[in-house]
C-alpha cells in the first residue's frame, strides 16, 4: 500500500501516550506488518511535519529520538462523538471517579475530557447545568490514594499484560530503602484505593505473593517470559490471601430481624432475587435470603448496630454475639 494519508493515520495509531514513547525504527517495523513499506527517513519527516499540527512530543534528549502523544492530548478522535454519547460519558465520569483507584481513573481521563468538550461546543451552559444538577454519592468510605510512580506503574501493567519478567526496586513497608527484586508478574488486583501486583519472586518460584504498586520505585521489563506456577488461579489466590471480600464461595441462608425504619429500603432494593421479607407483630422486618459469605456483607450488617438481630446462620450470629460482648467490655465504665 502506498497511500501516504492512510500510512500516516496508521502511524499515529501506533504512537503511545506519554510517558511511554516509540521510535522511528519500531514504527517502520510495525508499519511493515500492516503492509506499508517505508524507510526511517520518511517516517522521521512525517513525524516532524505532524508535530506542527498535532499534540505530538519528541524526546530529543538522546538518540534515537522518542515519540509520544502528549499526556493531555486527545489523539485521533474518530468517529465524531454526538451529544448523547458525551452526556452518557459525563455521567460515567461522575460515577466512576469515587470508586476507581485514582491512577486507573486518570488513564481514561482523556475520554471524559473529549465528552466535556463536545458538550461545551453543543451548548456552553449544558455542561455546567449538568454538573450542578447531578450527584453520584458513593456508599463506601473512600481513602486517599497512595502516591504512585507513573513510569513504574506503566511498566508493571505492560509486563503483566505481556507476561514478561521484571527487575524492580521495591521498598518493603517500614523500610527506608528499596532493594532490587527479580519478579514474575502473574496478575493485578484492584482493591479500594490500593492496586496489588500478584507475582513470584525469582528466589521463590513456588509461593505467589502480592505487592502494593505504590511501593515500586523503578521497574525494568526483561525479554524473558514469566515462570508461572502450575494451575495458578487468581480467584483462589485472592480468596486464600484475604484480598477479596469473600470468606467462601458457598451460599448460606441468611435470616435477621431489622428495625423497620432502618431496613425499609430493602423492600424496594432487595439484597438479591432470593430475598423474602415479612413484617412482624412488633413492627420489625424479618428478612431472609441466600447470600455469599463475604466480609463486605458483614460490614454492611454491622452498620445497623442494635437495629439488626442475626438469626441465621448460627456462625454469623455467634460472631455478632462476640462482637457485642467485646464492645460492652470496651465501653463499660
Amino acid at each position: 500500500m502506498s497511500n501516504p494519508t492512510l500510512r500516516q493515520i496508521s502511524m499515529l495509531e501506533l504512537i503511545p501516550r506519554a510517558p511511554l514513547k516509540t521510535y522511528s525504527r519500531e514504527l517502520k517495523e510495525k508499519l511493515s506488518e500492516r503492509g506499508y513499506e517505508v524507510d526511517e527517513r520518511t517516517i522521521q519527516r512525517d513525524l516532524v511535519s505532524l508535530e506542527r499540527v498535532l499534540p505530538l512530543i519528541c524526546d530529543d534528549r538522546d538518540k534515537p529520538y522518542g515519540w509520544s502523544w502528549a499526556e493531555t492530548g486527545l489523539g485521533i478522535q474518530a468517529p465524531a462523538m454526538d451529544p448523547v454519547e458525551a452526556l452518557t460519558l459525563s455521567l460515567a465520569e461522575q460515577y466512576l471517579e469515587p470508586i476507581m483507584p485514582n491512577a486507573s481513573f486518570k488513564r481514561i481521563g482523556y475520554f471524559f475530557k473529549r465528552a466535556n468538550s463536545v458538550l461545551k461546543e453543543t451548548s456552553p451552559r449544558l455542561i455546567s447545568r449538568w454538573r450542578d444538577r447531578v450527584r453520584v454519592l458513593p456508599e463506601m468510605l473512600r481513602f486517599k490514594n497512595p502516591i504512585l510512580n507513573k513510569s513504574a506503574e506503566q511498566a508493571l501493567y505492560k509486563a503483566t499484560f505481556e507476561g514478561l519478567q521484571i527487575k524492580a526496586l521495591y521498598r518493603k513497608r517500614g523500610d527506608n530503602y528499596s532493594s532490587l527484586r527479580h519478579i514474575h508478574p502473574l496478575g493485578l488486583v484492584m482493591k479500594g484505593s490500593i492496586n496489588y501486583l500478584i507475582c513470584m519472586m525469582n528466589e521463590d518460584k513456588e509461593n505467589p505473593r502480592y505487592l502494593p504498586l505504590h511501593r515500586f520505585e523503578r521497574v525494568e521489563i526483561l525479554d524473558e517470559k514469566i515462570c508461572e506456577p502450575k494451575d495458578f488461579d487468581l480467584d483462589e489466590f485472592t480468596h486464600v490471601n484475604n484480598l477479596s471480600f469473600e470468606y467462601s464461595k458457598k451460599l448460606y441462608t441468611f435470616k435477621a430481624l431489622f428495625d423497620f425504619t432502618a431496613a425499609a429500603h430493602l423492600m424496594e432494593t432487595p439484597l438479591n432475587g432470593t430475598q423474602k421479607i415479612k413484617k412482624q407483630p412488633d413492627g420489625r422486618l424479618l428478612v431472609s435470603a441466600r447470600m455469599t459469605d463475604t466480609l463486605q456483607f458483614e460490614q454492611w450488617l454491622k452498620g445497623f448496630g442494635s437495629d439488626v438481630e442475626i438469626l441465621a446462620p448460627i456462625e454469623l450470629r455467634a460472631k455478632f454475639k462476640k462482637l457485642a460482648k467485646d464492645l460492652i467490655k470496651k465501653y463499660d465504665d
